[in-house]
């Protein structure tokens, strides 16, 4: 079964209880903390595990959700409920990957797990995706929240799947953290749906003067997120270069604004490429691995490089822009004034 980070599940049926508690023996290379946290980083459950030595937690009550299992630095998303987990097996913490250990207790996990390696192979297929966490009524809230949550960087920057799923979850059934997680991405990525208006951000140029987007009202603004670390970036700017020399015009703005960390970075690359419309750095850089910075957030994307068309009236009208679909909005947008 492939997963994210490859440790292998033997999964088993639970038996019914009333509190959530964690409990077994594991065969480890050195003593490891193991714990639980919810996805808010609270500690639900801890203790220390010893080579071949049981070990239990105490009982607590949880709520059914999405939480976090900690094995020493290695860690791995788990749906749980208020039953015991048993667990026992082999953990390596030297390579993670090399274990192997069998939870008894999360049967909500393993379809969870089924459902998830099933779109797995084409992660980047919406459609398939779309089959998976949408077509089945019966899903549980939590499992089809939980796949939205993992699969968040594949879905991009779309507002309606995440709308469509949450409208599939009732209102009796939303206390869960991981189904507040799809309430906040449908809040952000509706501001930055079509038609939606377009965040007024602020960023420094190569003169050191600040330059907002309501600089631009009236114009038609064409906005290229990217890095200079990004090789796809480089690229999509390069083919951006014969797109504004054939369509320039006083309605029309190219900004590229850069993500890197460093602006030393981003002024060696815009000397080497001079390019002839706008460049913007934002100091606040790209978090690999860290979630999204705010920019991205008021945006909605995650990776990049991202290309969004701003209209005249500061509403976003295209997004996800690439190579010829860049041209072809821009011609749209003319056109439809």
């Amino acid at each position: 079964m492939k997963f994210f980070v490859i440790i292998f599940f033997i999964l088993l049926a639970s038996s019914v209880s009333a509190q959530f508690s964690l409990k077994g023996k594991l065969r480890t290379l050195s003593p490891v903390s193991v714990k639980v946290t919810d996805l808010a980083g609270n500690v639900i459950a801890e203790c220390m595990v010893k080579n071949g030595e049981e070990f239990r937690t105490e009982p607590v009550h949880i709520r059914k959700d999405l939480y976090v299992f900690h094995f020493g630095e290695y860690t791995e998303n788990i749906i749980l409920t208020d039953n015991p987990v048993t667990l026992n097996g082999f953990f390596n913490d030297k390579e993670p990957g090399n274990s192997s250990m069998e939870f008894e207790g999360i049967d909500l996990h393993l379809q969870f797990l089924e459902i998830n390696e099933k779109c797995w192979g084409q992660m980047f297929d919406k459609d398939v995706f779309k089959s998976c966490a949408e077509e089945d009524q019966t899903l549980d809230p939590v499992v089809r929240a939980s796949l939205m949550y993992c699969r968040k960087i594949f879905l991009g920057h779309d507002y309606e799947p995440f709308k469509r799923v949450l409208d599939m979850i009732s209102e009796n059934e939303r206390d869960a953290q991981v189904v507040q997680f799809v309430i906040d991405e449908v809040t952000k990525r509706k501001s930055a749906a079509l038609g939606g208006e377009a965040y007024n951000f602020t960023f420094v140029d190569l003169e050191g003067k600040n330059v907002s987007l309501s600089d631009f009202r009236g114009k038609l603004v064409l906005i290229d997120f990217w890095a200079s670390w990004c090789g796809p970036c480089r690229r999509e700017m390069k083919s951006l270069l014969p797109i504004y020399q054939e369509l320039k015009g006083d309605d029309l703005v190219f900004i590229s604004i850069s993500l890197d960390d460093n602006e030393k970075d981003w002024r060696k690359l815009v000397e080497e490429e001079k390019l002839p419309w706008v460049m913007l750095w934002n100091k606040e850089g790209f978090p690999k691995g860290k979630g999204q910075n705010a920019i991205q957030k008021a945006y909605g994307f995650y990776q990049i490089p991202f290309i969004i068309l701003i209209d005249k009236d500061g509403k976003t009208i295209a997004r996800g822009l690439r190579g010829d679909k860049v041209r072809e909005a821009i011609e749209k947008a003319r056109n439809s004034h």
